[in-house]
């Protein structure tokens, strides 16, 4: 076993508290997963989880007995969360997982006495070290190794670690996406063997390492290793990879074009990319090899192909079962990312008013994307989107408004001049804002009103 001393001041108080109560009582404890990991590769970790040879119920007792408060993580499978004033830690039993025959969770759990027996049921060895509330750092599978040549791999036989709970495949792509660190080949390999059987897996744990792939750092990366996995759960990634758009305009095939507009989505340490917007730069192009055609000059064209990428977006989404604002906002970005009208301040604010302003802003960032990822013929596209952009941003500075109950008036203002209430009230305004975007009269009582008053005669009053 490697041993990598650290110091114990890298452990939190609030954490060494929970290590030591339980050690006072006759236990060992550990600091375990990924916590470990991040510290062996220089990070701070943002949750801690322990380890211990306490039963679920003992560790329960030395909580109560010194007046922390818990809840019951799955008391079952050995969990227990401790709630301090530096934040929950999961207290987990040192155990052995029995066989998975749901391929999702272990149908029976023994609690175990070491924790050598405890990681050995890990998943990766980057994940199977673990600490003493001394700082030392505890390595029986080789994880510091694997962490400083970046390499993934998992703890004994791949086959074993993927038919245990095949979820562990997508978790392999993500901590791909998340570090940077290629997949060993035996690994990778038993990954793309065993893929299919993340159907039987519910669409709620795929939806969760999806998005966990999607707005990784190495997302880019992540998702061109394991494309074969991912095509079980999107088909048309493995249609994409190699398809030829034939145009002048693009000089990578639709695959190796989705990867460049991702990775031109920004990165924020600390917080990933934007969900939707990573999310959409992956599904934008899915559909053009269903819309493909090619003219007499063997030129291709994918006439339509947001509205077709917009609904295999929708399918995976609500396969994955998504919340239903986020499928809505993914494929109305979807949808939108090739609208590019005539740079005409009238056009632009009607086409703002449509839309929620948080998507027209996420818009820009995935256009803009989506044009760096063309060919340098493709990059002509930047300076309508600059136009395109300059003329919403003037719009905004100049106090225009883009929804009709900003209008200067209402319905009161509407009725007072005499028509009845009801449906007329309603179209009046409706025509009223209208002229308002045709920019026939200012956003002022008076204009308004005067607008309103050459509508009127042809209404009921």
């Amino acid at each position: 076993m490697n041993e990598c001393p650290v110091t114990a001041d890298r452990i939190p108080a609030y954490v060494g508290r929970i290590l030591k109560l339980l050690e006072n009582e006759g236990h060992q404890a550990y600091v375990a997963g990924g916590a470990v990991r991040d510290i062996v590769l220089g990070k701070t970790p943002h949750d801690y989880d322990v380890a211990t040879s306490a039963k679920p119920e003992e560790t329960v007792a030395i909580l109560k007995k010194h007046g922390i408060d818990f809840f019951d993580t799955g008391i079952k499978h050995g969990t227990v969360t401790a709630i301090t004033e530096g934040g929950n830690i999961e207290v987990t039993t040192f155990r052995e997982d029995g066989s998975y025959s749901d391929l999702r969770r272990p149908d029976e759990v023994s609690f175990k006495t070491t924790i050598e027996e405890d990681v050995r049921r890990r998943d990766f060895t980057i994940n199977a070290m673990y600490m003493d509330a001394s700082g030392i750092i505890h390595d029986p599978e080789g994880g510091e190794t694997d962490a400083a040549k970046h390499i993934i791999r998992t703890v004994g036989d791949p086959k074993e670690r993927f038919e245990e709970d095949a979820l562990r495949i997508l978790r392999g792509i993500r901590f791909c996406s998340r570090l940077g660190f290629d997949i060993e080949p035996e690994t990778l390999l038993a990954m793309e063997t065993h893929c299919e059987e993340l159907k039987k897996i519910s669409g709620e744990r795929i939806a969760t390492e999806l998005i966990g792939i999607v707005t990784g750092k190495y997302a880019p990366k992540a998702i061109r290793t394991g494309w074969k996995v991912l095509s079980v759960i999107i088909p048309e990634i493995a249609v994409c990879r190699g398809f030829d758009q034939k145009s002048t305009y693009h000089d990578r095939d639709v695959f190796e074009h989705t990867l460049d507009v991702l990775s031109e989505i920004p990165f924020v340490e600390g917080q990933g990319r934007d969900p939707e917007l990573a999310m959409a730069a992956l599904f934008h192009d899915l559909g053009k090899p269903e819309c493909f055609t090619i003219d007499e000059e063997g030129i291709g064209h994918m006439k339509g192909h947001p509205v077709v990428s917009e609904q295999i977006a929708l399918r995976v989404l609500t396969e994955l079962k998504y919340p239903k604002q986020f499928m809505s906002n993914v494929c109305l970005l979807v949808r939108l990312h090739d609208s590019y009208m005539k740079p005409e301040r009238i056009r632009v604010h009607k086409f703002m008013c449509r839309y929620p302003m948080e998507i027209l802003e996420k818009l820009k960032i995935l256009q803009r994307a989506d044009i760096l990822a063309h060919s340098p013929l493709g990059l002509n596209r930047l300076t309508r989107l600059e136009e395109l952009n300059n003329i919403s941003e003037e719009l905004k500075a100049s106090g225009a408004i883009f929804d009709i109950k900003d209008l200067a008036i209402d319905g009161k203002d509407i009725i007072a001049l005499g028509v009845k209430e009801g449906p007329v009230v309603g179209e009046i305004l409706k025509q009223v804002f209208e002229r308002y975007l045709d920019e026939r009269c200012l956003n002022s009582k008076d204009s308004l009103i005067n607008e309103a008053l050459k509508i009127i005669p042809t209404k009921s009053v």
